[in-house]
């Protein structure tokens, strides 16, 4: 397939990143990855047209919510999402191809991957951690630097990518780790009735007390099930919006009009989108724990 027929799908960080197995698990291999160094360089570049879709990670299970994810898709108007995917996050200590273990001093590493990895590092206090933007973009700096002190925390995709040799496996501290993606375009997907579902959707309230309250009783009231609910700044002073996010199928009237009642009850209010809910049948794939994202 012609590189003009492919889809086009911008991500955060470098190829081998934990975002670009996310575009592998949602889209396959036979896409355009387009790879940016910041969240909002991904949704301005969805939403000029320059790229089809863009994948961004939304919250992690050990670091939580992502704030700048958050913020990015907030403030570029007319993104929709339309798919949502988990990935497993399995951080290796990577090197050249002739290192061992015991010539590394220095260790490239995202902050985020290394407050995942704290037990290694408690237990390895030879070891100085420079700070990288992304895992990936660790590892390709590693693979360039070619000096068998340096090593980078990143997953066996990268060290795969960049030709590096895993010199610790799976050091992070906890097992299940997960971190899960939201996929965004220009137009809303039309998904059939029936289809196990998550609505996403920002609000503001006023300063009346329970006014927070009062938009989420319509999701109690017609027994529609809260996935995630998040709080970001506006950025005037002690002022938020809050991301909700509950699960439906399509077509549930139930939804429909918590839907009309939060928008109704809300300041202001800005649906993202209802998209297929990751894991619907197949939940055991991957140990899914729900939980809070940051780019790794």
């Amino acid at each position: 397939m012609s590189d003009r027929a492919r889809l086009r799908i911008a991500f955060q960080g470098e190829l081998g990143s934990f975002s670009d197995e996310a575009i592998q698990q949602l889209y396959g291999g036979d896409v355009q990855r387009l790879p940016y160094r910041d969240f909002a360089d991904v949704t301005a570049s969805v939403a000029s047209g320059v790229a089809d879709r863009g994948v961004l990670p939304i919250e992690n299970t050990m670091a939580g919510s992502i704030a700048g994810a958050h913020d990015a898709i907030s403030a570029m108007p007319g993104l929709h999402v339309v798919a949502e995917t988990v990935v497993a996050v399995h951080h290796c200590l990577l090197g050249p191809p002739t290192t061992t273990f015991e010539q590394v001093t220095s260790v490239l590493c995202h902050p985020v991957a290394l407050a995942q990895c704290q037990q290694f590092f408690a237990e390895n206090p030879q070891l100085e951690v420079h700070p990288s933007y992304d895992t990936a973009g660790a590892a390709m700096d590693v693979s360039k630097i070619a000096d068998p002190a340096f090593a980078a925390v990143a997953s066996r995709r990268a060290a795969l990518h960049y030709d590096l040799k895993v010199l610790r496996a799976d050091i992070e501290d906890r097992a299940d780790n997960q971190t899960r993606f939201l996929a965004l375009s220009r137009a809303p997907q039309p998904l059939p009735n029936g289809t196990p579902a998550r609505t996403m959707v920002m609000v503001t309230t006023g300063d009346a007390p329970g006014s927070l309250l009062a938009v989420l009783t319509p999701l109690a009231t017609h027994g529609v099930s809260i996935r995630r609910l998040e709080s970001r700044p506006t950025g005037e002073p002690w002022s938020y919006r809050f991301f909700i996010e509950f699960d439906h199928q399509v077509g549930d009237e139930r939804a429909e009009a918590v839907m009309q009642e939060i928008a109704a009850r809300s300041a202001s209010a800005r649906f993202f989108g209802t998209f297929p809910r990751w894991g619907a049948g197949r939940r055991g794939s991957i140990g899914w724990s729900s939980g809070a994202i940051s780019p790794v």
